[in-house]
């Protein structure tokens, strides 16, 4: 569709503010180098070519990076590249993460040592350059303000999350320090006129809910937050918050800390109808065109119509922008990106009055979470003492239980399984229903490790009952193995064998373990949509070594959807780490 650009920052104010502009804006905050290329026909070497792009797709301005702007850039080199996957534009590419396991900063001599950076050690040339070279009515935004994301990428995930328990000065001193660079690198770009609002993309949650207790958040991240808040107001600058995952425990805390807007609002962790409905007159809702499935695996035509869809339902009365839940990646094709820019021109014209079922498509729609359940446990051994010692972190505390039903006659093996199995199921129904977080469930889980270890002979005395074989791993080109993790120490803890194969395992890979182990179960896992078509890849490599059909294949990660399951023949789905062993012993009829 030709179209003559019109920027006017005005219409994204209007917007945040929750009021009707006159066309719904676009929102998008990132959009990946190849895609940019492609719409524009040519190498963007410049900062005018960068000004380029975002002018000739119709944003109202322009969004840079200041501060500590990555999170590969913040986690001070503690990173690796995993193998390249497809692109959808005849390339490949290598993801590259932060080690989750341990960071650069892990007691206080490595902080003392640690190199911080300071607002003078950034390049903010490019603030001048903007300031000349803006077409009339666009404005530029810095992106900056994670914190939370550098903190615990620093530290390594697991070194964070059993830090905010056994170190939680430490975990104070970092965010402090990160926080004291952010809010130095703002007071030094927004002197810049062509500064017009800050971007922060900070991800707090996951599908289920926040990672960690928001008491913490509340305490170290919040204030950080406000106070850059509280400078946008006084400049009259749009402030804007994006977080994956189900952020709505937190959600008037992001409105007191002072955001006008809420991105990207994750199309299978929120509803955003509901969210329209709690929030939407105090936070502009920016996103939830499906970067899962609609924009990467749908065509235009998909695409067009889940954005007419969301400006029908979300766009009356303003607050809404059209973008993508999360950002435009290389694995979104040029025709559907087009798609999503044409279509919001088209159907965003205020005063919006679109009729249901017009415009033909797949579209997204929100089926609602997984249902959580609370198992009441039977028996004569105290399953909550059970669960309350592991989650204490007190090693101690839980062997003396056992000891003390070993005392009554019982073995270990029993107290293994009648007692701390079950008592770990409880703490997965725990974190289901957001009583606690990935920091408590990782303690349990190394808690149970020693509690077997210390009670092992006898364990090996009277035997070792396995009730499945589980084979699982992350799959190629994806390095994130938070959530694997989880699954692996869930499963263990529930009497299952589990080799793990880790990060960015290949089909091939897949299939010799298959082979070798001979386990009753695959399990995948993979957060981002690029990477979840490998396990397409696994399960064909699976029946060309025929093994396909000797055992049940279970799926999970962010991206990934029961209909995605049915759609590659996978036997089953997990929505979190507890689901995924429920459905295991569901598949073995356990």
């Amino acid at each position: 569709m030709l179209r003559k650009p019109a920027p006017d920052f005005e219409r994204y104010m209007t917007a945040l503010h929750c009021k009707e502009p006159d066309r719904v804006p676009l929102g998008d905050w990132h959009v990946d180098q190849l895609c940019k290329e492609a719409f524009l026909g040519k190498k963007i070497k410049t900062l005018t070519d960068e000004v380029d792009f975002w002018y000739a797709a119709g944003f109202d301005y322009i969004l840079s990076f200041s501060g500590i702007p990555t999170a590969i850039e913040a986690s001070g080199g503690m990173t690796f590249k995993g193998d390249t996957v497809h692109t959808a534009y005849q390339q490949e590419r290598a993801r590259e993460w932060a080690i989750e396991h341990k960071g650069s900063i892990t007691n206080w001599e490595e902080f003392e040592k640690y190199q911080w950076p300071s607002v003078d050690d950034f390049d903010l040339s490019k603030w001048d350059i903007f300031d000349k070279i803006l077409p009339k009515g666009m404005k530029a935004i810095l992106g900056l303000g994670r914190i939370f994301t550098p903190v615990w990428m620093t530290m390594g995930a697991e070194t964070f999350f059993f830090s905010l328990e056994n170190n939680e000065e430490l975990v104070a001193a970092i965010f402090d320090k990160v926080g004291k660079i952010q809010l130095e690198t703002l007071l030094r770009v927004i002197e810049h006129p062509c500064v017009g609002g800050v971007f922060n993309p900070d991800d707090v949650a996951h599908n289920s809910g926040p990672m960690i207790n928001p008491r913490y958040l509340r305490k170290y991240l919040f204030p950080w937050y406000k106070k850059i808040g509280e400078i946008c107001r006084q400049k009259n600058l749009g402030f804007a918050y994006h977080g994956d995952g189900d952020c709505s425990e937190v959600m008037d805390d992001l409105i007191n800390c002072g955001f006008h807007g809420f991105n990207p609002v994750q199309p299978n962790a929120m509803d955003i109808n509901e969210v329209k409905k709690k929030w939407g007159d105090k936070l502009c809702l920016i996103g939830n065109i499906n970067l899962d499935s609609t924009l990467t695996t749908g065509n235009p035509e998909d695409v067009r119509a889940e954005v007419y869809e969301r400006i029908r339902t979300i766009g009356p009365g303003g607050g809404y922008m059209v973008a993508s839940s999360n950002s435009i990646t290389d694995y979104v094709p040029l025709e559907n990106m087009r798609a999503l820019i044409d279509a919001t021109f088209e159907f965003g014209q205020y005063p919006i009055k679109l009729k249901e079922g017009v415009i033909k498509g797949k579209i997204w729609i929100f089926k609602g979470k997984p249902q959580k359940e609370r198992s009441q446990a039977a028996g004569k051994l105290d399953i909550k003492a059970y669960a309350d010692g592991l989650l204490s972190n007190d090693v101690h505390l839980i062997n003396g239980i056992v000891a003390k039903d070993i005392e009554t006659g019982i073995s270990f093996s029993d107290a293994l399984t009648n007692g701390l199995t079950p008592a770990m199921a409880l703490i997965g129904e725990k974190f289901q229903n957001g009583e606690i977080f990935i920091p408590e469930m990782m303690i349990a889980a190394a808690v149970l490790s020693k509690t077997i270890l210390k009670f092992k002979n006898d364990l090996l005395i009277h035997g070792e009952n396995k009730i499945g074989t589980v084979v699982i791993g992350t799959v190629k080109g994806d390095l994130h193995d938070i959530g694997k993790n989880l699954v692996t120490m869930m499963t263990e803890s529930q009497g299952f064998r589990v080799f793990d194969l880790g990060i960015s395992v290949s089909p091939e890979k897949f299939a010799e373990a298959v082979m070798d182990k001979k386990p009753d179960i695959l399990a995948m896992s993979a957060l981002l949509t690029t990477t979840m078509l490998e396990m397409r890849k696994t399960i064909s490599a699976l029946k060309e070594a025929g093994v396909r059909d000797r055992l049940k294949i279970i799926i999970g990660g962010a991206p990934v959807t029961q209909d995605y399951a049915n759609q590659i023949g996978a036997d089953g789905y997990a929505y979190d780490a507890p689901g995924a062993v429920k459905k295991m012993k569901e598949l073995l009829g356990i």
